[in-house]
């Protein structure tokens, strides 16, 4: 391929990654006037799983590629075992479109994965600058909502007023868990530039983050947070530092989020609920009703079992999900399906905590232990809470594990397996068109939708399974 074909390819992968930066700000920054911000975030998924699937053909060559066995094979076994999972389903339409969504995830993360080992530390820069202003702008709306309420202090105040941009607010919390702790890690400026970025203000926005997830009352995000800091406790160098400055964050935005909710409470002359002030900090919130039931059908189902998304199906009076992980893959997919993501997952830790802490000192290190910290936290919170079931913090999981990958993953030197590049690409496009099937027929119900989701579906705040 020539130069002026390859730059060509370049500025329209810049182009399109352009325009999904501009769609994740916006999923969370506008609402649309007859959607739920969960079905806007879901289409704007399903759009960003689309726009990233030709980035990937421009950024990839058409000859085959050489896999790596160790996880070549256990995603296959995935997604062949969801599909018979899916087929043999009550409902195999709402449990194809939760395979695709897993396969347009799975692809938004390769394509991270190879922008960032394409372009570098320039991607390392453009990523972590506009985290920034996505954030930036959700800490100045949270000021804003705050000066608002005791600017109007007559009008009802309850402290989810001051969070916006989620059907729950919870569900930024789960947001939160993954991006906050990549904050610690330092813009990487070209070496001789005279800017010099603030550090302070990262300090800024990681507290006032921290202050909201307090005020929403987000207890697995701070759970999270407080068990992988214990654990990076332990190390040493970049690792403890991470985890002294996530615990400080911690402390700070705790303070923050009591002086923010007694100021409300002093001004408007009304009760500002502080969840983490109380004995409702503790409990389970009737999960252990949600894990009987799951329980149950991975008894009942133990092989395939009940169908990708069907938990929501069981009409379960307290949630359509487990708020459990290694529930909900084990009662919805069935048992093998759950040992060979652990596989998978487990193999991919060791292997990056071995490149992360081996690389301790060296350039970027602080990038690779935010990066770790996050992905981390994520799976931490997981087994208490649906990080794995909401669009906004999926799509950002995604891309947080392609970018650590990238920076953390050794190159693979070995004897692979050769796929023909047509071949992923064909799973990944056939999951982007029943994508966009599910994203028709379901539009029509999702306008005018109440904004609560109640006991409905998982995959659209409002529809039918």
């Amino acid at each position: 391929m020539n130069s002026r074909s390859l730059t060509f390819r370049h500025s329209l992968v810049l182009l399109g990654s352009g325009v999904v930066a501009v769609m994740l700000g916006l999923m969370i920054w506008v609402p649309h006037p007859d959607l739920t911000w969960h079905d806007q975030q879901r289409l704007g998924q399903i759009a960003i799983s689309i726009l990233t699937f030709f980035g990937i053909w421009l950024l990839r060559s058409s000859m085959g590629m050489l896999a790596n066995p160790v996880w070549l094979w256990p995603a296959v076994g995935v997604l062949s075992l969801g599909a018979l999972s899916a087929f043999f389903a009550s409902h195999p339409w709402w449990a194809a479109s939760e395979l695709a969504l897993l396969v347009g995830s799975a692809g938004i993360g390769v394509f991270v994965f190879c922008l960032m080992r394409e372009f570098e530390d320039a991607a390392d820069l453009v990523l972590g600058a506009f985290l920034r202003v996505l954030l930036a702008g959700m800490v100045l709306q949270f000021y804003a909502y705050f000066v608002s309420a005791l600017a109007h202090a007559d009008l009802y105040f309850t402290p989810w007023n001051l969070l916006d941009g989620f059907s729950n607010v919870r569900f930024q919390g789960q947001f939160l868990t993954i991006v906050v702790p990549l904050l610690g890690a330092r813009l990487f400026l070209p070496v001789g530039t005279s800017i010099r970025y603030p550090r302070g203000l990262d300090m800024f926005l990681m507290v006032s983050l921290a202050g909201m997830v307090f005020v929403a009352g987000t207890r697995g995000t701070i759970a999270a947070w407080v068990a992988v800091s214990v654990l990076f406790l332990g190390l040493k160098g970049g690792g403890r530092e991470t985890a002294m400055r996530m615990l400080l964050v911690m402390a700070a935005g705790f303070v923050l989020a009591w002086l923010v909710l007694h100021t409300s409470a002093w001004v408007t002359g009304q009760a500002a609920d502080n969840r983490f002030a109380g004995e409702q900090v503790f409990g389970l919130s009737l999960r252990e009703t949600l894990w009987s039931h799951a329980w149950a059908k991975i008894v009942e189902f133990p092989w395939l079992g009940i169908g990708p998304m069907h938990f929501a199906s069981l009409k379960n009076p307290v949630g359509t999900h487990p708020h459990q992980a290694l529930l909900q893959i084990a009662s919805e997919w069935g048992l093998p399906v759950l040992f060979m993501m652990l596989a998978i997952v487990t193999l991919w830790l060791v292997k990056v905590f071995g490149a992360v802490r081996s690389g301790d000192g060296k350039a970027g290190a602080d990038l690779r232990w935010a990066l770790f910290f996050a992905v981390l936290s994520s799976m931490v919170q997981s087994m208490v809470d649906g990080v794995l079931v909401m669009p906004y913090p999926q799509l950002w999981l995604a891309i947080t594990v392609g970018w650590c990958s990238a920076r953390c993953l050794p190159g693979f030197k070995g004897e692979g397996v050769h796929v023909p590049s047509w071949l992923p690409r064909l799973v990944w496009g056939a999951a982007n068109v029943m994508l966009i099937a599910v994203a028709v027929v379901s539009y029509p119900d999702l306008v005018g939708a109440g904004e609560y989701c109640g006991g409905g579906p998982r995959f659209w705040c409002h529809g039918r399974i």
